[in-house]
């Protein structure tokens, strides 16, 4: 389209309209009398139009082709996104416009806009089109929309995006419907669908035709020896008999493989011989189908007597018999009978009887007379013996032998009563004296007195009774010693010693001063001397040195007082003594006096102190029960514990100990100052495990709720449980086992028994987890440890019951779930001593976090409440007995 101007004159306004107003296709007349006609054939005036290729004046564009643009219809002809573009308007109007075709205006989402004609000049230029809905690629939008406006909605899709999935594939026999997803617009094959498979004889229709087992046949039977194959046909899942064939029989002896295993005879035998009494059948096996040799048959033989069929003729131990007896001396020979494997008794025999000493038969029938006869029966002799108080009597033989000696006196023990009692020619041999008798003892000199000794029923003097014995010599003018001279060895004192102290001092704390003192008997005899501390500032432990001498010399370590006393002690252990005061000044500024505080159990007997961090040019020196025993000198230190431990303990609550800290002047071990002491809980080491208690364990559990579904691959469910031991003995699970019901009526359980490698380590944790695969959880309740104090038993959690795959912490149902740790194999929630009991337990935790008891406390208190309540921090249950956790903004930061 082209635009011509024609000019309004005289003669022309007939065929031109010069008149005002506005509208699509028109132009403001005013002014000039210009106009805007269209001219398919004029050039256009307006460069600035950057048109498609003109088509030929003589071809018109149809209703969905691109053509040029023509003015008036605002739309867009020539397809490049504007209206009326080179068309002349009044600067000022308005006009609804759309930048597609004809048809598709007003059509499914095509709706017009509007556009004004601006310009200063007496004709303007149309600007773009705004608010209008131009057509648009179409889309598979289940809502429907015919975004292109060509009067159809979602041309060319099979679905709508957001559709549902629907059901494809077969559903008959094994085979299974799966399901179509729309993506963008389209079906996507059938997923998750069973397909139709090979037809096997299992009673399915495998191959989903609507018949099971169909036209299922194999061969059967063999071609093996006199076999012929058969066929099975399926019927119903299973292959019946076996038709058409010529089946096996058991192999005879006749040359022919009878059983079709490729053998001929094998393994034909048949008995031979009998099997009556002893004899056994023997066997002949074929060969060649001839039956050979009888082998392994036992034959009969003679008769013995043994309840045996020896000669296999069905009677056992007939007409056996035997000889019994002898015919020595007065004996004559009988016969036994054998019956049922016995002899019976010897019959017609005259038996053996006791040998009689009466010189000439042989009575017991061993071809000896009076054999083992000491004497005759009835003959007698002298016995006994006639020496010291003994006399002889008489014995008879009988039996053969002699009998006892009658009205001897025997010999006796030994007696000490000057007689020969045993007999043996001597009188009261090993006698210190005769019993009964006495003599005089003791002595009778000075205050001693004799007393008396009596010979006891042993032959030995008794202590001596009645005497005065010497003591030692006292000054009482008397000899009590008994030795003759009186009040001998300087008993008696004469004059007390004398002692010298040295005048008051005032000396510099760490100086030494030196103490003469002295003193000496008045009786000429020698002393002693000694020197102590009887008064001292706090914290100081110096001494004087030497303690024994006149002289000492004295080094004052803390400024203050001190009363030292020297006492001189004579031979006659008289004592006198004498004081000294001796003032001590501080030769610096004494430190702060450190803060000290602890936790008041130490376990491992390696206590954690906190104290006010050390300050430069400060040492710090740590004494338990007032000894050193280490030393902390780097600045900014707040706090110490022994590599090892440092003293013994004793069973819980332990052996209370006092721990104090001395800050000193480095190099200036004189200029200190003492923190109050703190006292320290030292309980010892156990490693014989116990049994569990409810007094000995805590028991908690750990949640992981876990991300997608449960059961399934990508579940992250997993639980844990955690036993605590708050014992300092190992406790042994072995034995015990843990348990977990469900909620509302406890139908349904779950549960763990623990075995020999299941111990809980001293104030250690045992924990059982289970965590699916997929899990990426991190378990905060595992951190650092530290070996030498807390101890961790883990192992997987091996519970038995249903549905394990699915987490199980759950407390639903009205809050009725329970957890319990008891005695023995679980059987039921009952069974069994309970340990731990969690019925209900409360609230619920997100993934990685934990519910369980409270702990309270930084040194490991453990609160009152019955169920747990609170999600878990790490530094509760697990580290209620790991000090360093005690420590706030520790330096060094690390406490092992």
């Amino acid at each position: 389209m082209r635009l011509v101007l024609l000019w309004c004159g005289i003669g022309l306004l007939a065929a031109c309209d010069c008149g005002g107003g506005s509208g699509p296709g028109r132009v403001d007349g005013g002014g000039d009398g210009a106009i805007a006609v269209d001219a398919a054939d004029a050039m256009a005036t307006d460069g600035s139009v950057d048109a498609p290729e003109r088509l030929d004046a003589d071809t018109d564009a149809g209703p969905d082709e691109c053509g040029e643009e023509t003015c008036g219809d605002f739309l867009d002809d020539d397809c490049d996104g504007r209206v009326e573009e080179g068309c002349a308007c009044v600067p000022g109007d308005t006009a609804r416009c759309f930048r597609g075709r004809a048809p598709q205006r007003g059509v499914g989402a095509c709706r017009d806009g509007d556009m004004v004609c601006t310009g200063g000049e007496e004709f303007g230029e149309w600007g773009p089109c705004e608010g209008d809905v131009p057509p648009a690629e179409e889309t598979c939008d289940v809502e429907g929309v015919d975004e292109d406006c060509d009067g159809a909605a979602n041309e060319g899709c099979d679905c709508a995006d957001g559709d549902p999935p629907v059901s494809c594939g077969l559903s008959e026999g094994t085979c299974e419907p799966g399901t179509s997803e729309c993506v963008d617009g389209i079906r996507t094959e059938c997923m998750g669908a069973t397909l139709p498979g090979v037809e096997t004889c299992n009673a399915l229709d495998d191959d989903c035709d609507g018949t099971t087992d169909e036209h299922l046949t194999r061969g059967c039977g063999s071609d093996v020896g006199v076999c012929r194959m058969g066929t099975e046909t399926c019927v119903a899942g299973a292959f019946g008999s076996c038709e058409g064939g010529n089946t096996s029989s058991a192999e005879a002896c006749d040359g022919l493989d009878n059983d079709c295993d490729g053998s001929t005879d094998e393994s034909v035998t048949r008995l031979c011989g009998m099997d009556e009494g002893r004899c056994v059948a023997g066997t002949e096996t074929c060969g060649g189908g001839v039956f050979g040799t009888c082998e392994g048959r036992v034959d009969a033989i003679a008769e013995t007597c043994n309840n045996v069929d020896d000669d296999c003729d069905a009677s056992t131990d007939e007409g056996v018999s035997r000889p019994c007896g002898t015919d020595v001396g007065r004996c004559r020979a009988g016969s036994e009978i054998c019956t049922a494997g016995a002899f019976g008794s010897c019959t017609g025999a005259i038996f053996p009887a006791t040998e009689q000493c009466e010189g000439s038969v042989d009575e017991d029938c061993d071809g000896t007379v009076d054999e083992g006869c000491a004497c005759l029966d009835g003959s007698m002799r002298s016995c006994g013996s006639d020496v010291g108080r003994c006399d002889p009597g008489s014995q008879t033989c009988t039996g053969g032998m002699w009998r006892a000696c009658v009205g001897a006196v025997e010999p006796r023990t030994e007696r000490c009563d000057g007689t020969d009692d045993d007999c043996d020619g001597l009188t009261d041999e090993g006698c210190d004296c005769i019993t009964g008798r006495t003599r005089a003892c003791g002595s009778s000199t000075g205050v001693c007195r004799m007393g008396l000794e009596t010979c006891d029923s042993v032959g030995r003097w008794g202590a001596c009774e009645g005497d005065v014995e010497p003591s030692g010599e006292l000054c009482n003018s008397m000899d009590d010693d008994c030795d003759g001279p009186v009040d001998e060895g300087d008993v008696c004192p004469r004059f007390p010693p004398t002692v010298m102290c040295p005048g008051s001092r005032t000396v510099t704390v760490g100086d030494a001063t030196s103490l003469v003192g002295g003193g000496s008997d008045p009786d000429g005899g020698p002393v002693t001397f000694a020197w102590t501390v009887v008064t001292r500032p706090a914290g100081s432990s110096a001494n004087p040195s030497p303690s024994g001498s006149a002289t000492t010399s004295f080094t004052p370590d803390a400024a203050g007082n001190y009363t030292l006393r020297l006492c001189v002690t004579d031979d006659e252990l008289e004592t006198a003594c004498c004081t000294v005061m001796v003032t001590a000044e501080a030769s610096c500024t004494p430190p702060a006096v450190p803060t000290v505080d602890s936790c008041g159990i130490s376990w491992d007997r390696r206590p954690v102190v906190e104290f006010t961090p050390v300050p430069a040019g400060i040492d710090y020196e740590l004494r338990l029960d007032g000894t050193p025993y280490a030393t902390v000198a780097s600045a900014g230190t707040n706090w110490h514990r022994p590599a090892s431990a440092i003293a013994p303990g004793g069973p819980p609550p332990g052996t209370t100990r006092s721990i104090v800290v001395r800050a000193c002047v480095t190099g200036d071990p004189t200029c200190c100052s003492t923190s109050a002491a703190v006292d320290v809980q030292f309980i010892e080491d156990c490693t014989t495990p116990v049994a569990p208690s409810s007094d000995n364990l805590v028991f908690s559990e750990y949640v992981i709720n876990g991300d997608g579904a449960c059961p399934g691959p990508d579940c992250e469910g997993g639980e844990a449980i955690e036993i605590t031991n708050l014992s300092h003995c190992p406790v042994e699970l072995d034995g015990t086992h843990f348990s977990y019901c469900n909620p509302g009526s406890c139908g349904a359980f779950r549960w763990m028994n623990f075995g020999p490698d299941d111990i809980i380590p001293p104030r250690g944790v045992y924990v059982a987890i289970r965590n699916q695969a997929a899990s990426m959880c991190s378990y905060p309740f595992f951190g650092p440890n530290d070996p030498s104090l807390f101890g961790l038993r883990i192992s997987d959690l091996d519970m038995e019951g249903s549905g394990l795959s699915s987490g199980w912490f759950n407390n639903g149902g009205g809050g009725m779930s329970r957890l319990r740790v008891a005695g023995g194999a679980f059987v039921d929630m009952t069974t069994g001593a309970t340990f731990e009991l969690v019925a209900p337990y409360s609230g619920s935790a997100g993934e990685c976090s934990s519910v369980g008891f409270d702990a309270v406390g930084r040194c490991g208190t453990i609160s009152p409440v019955a169920t747990p309540s609170d999600v878990l921090t790490p530094n509760q249950l697990g580290r209620l007995w790991h000090p360093c956790d005690a420590i706030a903004a520790p330096v060094p930061a690390t406490c092992n």
